[in-house]
């Protein structure tokens, strides 16, 4: 029984997770499109490690944010 509830409670924690880490994602991405073009370039000038790596530093920077203003 109470293993049926832990599995139950996992899986609404992951899909919540998951949820959050979406909307994160879809933020870092726009925030790369901003910063891109605030240098003066296109995002066809970079590939997609390039592109990648930048949108992974604006997922930390979000993610960083989001912190410090919690213990705020």
């Amino acid at each position: 029984m109470f293993s049926s509830v832990k599995t139950t409670v996992k899986d609404k924690k992951e899909k919540v997770l998951d949820q959050y880490r979406m909307k994160i994602r879809e933020k870092a991405i726009s925030n790369a499109k901003a910063s891109i073009a605030l240098v003066g370039k296109r995002i066809e000038d970079y590939d997609e490690d390039q592109l990648e790596i930048i949108v992974q530093k604006e997922e930390q920077d979000i993610i960083a944010k989001y912190k410090n203003s919690a213990l705020v």
